[in-house]
């Protein structure tokens, strides 16, 4: 995922190597479901849901990347078409914690999901932050 311009004073000056070595850690591949970087595959819907299709026809788990089967592609019921971008997690979700321990290689999908509670709490601090501001100001009157 793309780091947001306010935060890349975390991230250490060597960030593109600390990346590209978790890269190659991983194959090059999301080390949840095992998909490569850069590749389009269709995410399955109805019978086909938690899974994916690659170009070959073949069928793999979403969350395990354990192949299940080849299924014809006019077959598949797709939900959407997606090109694979890894991006790197932190765990504890501090960027300066870049010992490779602590980061992952992974597809938007399980980068995302591993972060949903995060982004969720983050979201709802923000809430509170913006309401105690407008707090502040309840009740007084511009006398301009």
């Amino acid at each position: 995922m793309p780091i947001k311009p306010e935060n890349r004073k975390r991230y250490p000056a060597n960030w593109p190597e600390v990346r590209a070595s978790i890269l190659e850690r991983a194959g090059n591949c999301c080390e949840q479901c095992k998909v490569k970087n850069g590749q389009t595959i269709a995410r399955g819907a109805g019978p086909f849901a938690g899974t994916y299709q690659a170009d070959t026809a073949e069928v793999f788990d979403a969350e395990t990347g354990e192949y299940i089967a080849s299924v014809r592609m006019s077959e598949y019921q797709l939900k959407n078409m997606v090109e694979i971008v890894l991006t790197i997690a932190h765990l504890d979700h501090q960027p300066e914690n870049c010992d490779p321990a602590n980061l992952r290689a992974w597809c938007q999908m399980h980068h995302l999901r591993y972060d949903a509670a995060h982004h969720a709490e983050t979201a709802r601090t923000t809430r509170r932050e913006r309401l105690a501001v407008a707090d502040m100001f309840e009740g007084s009157e511009s006398n301009g």
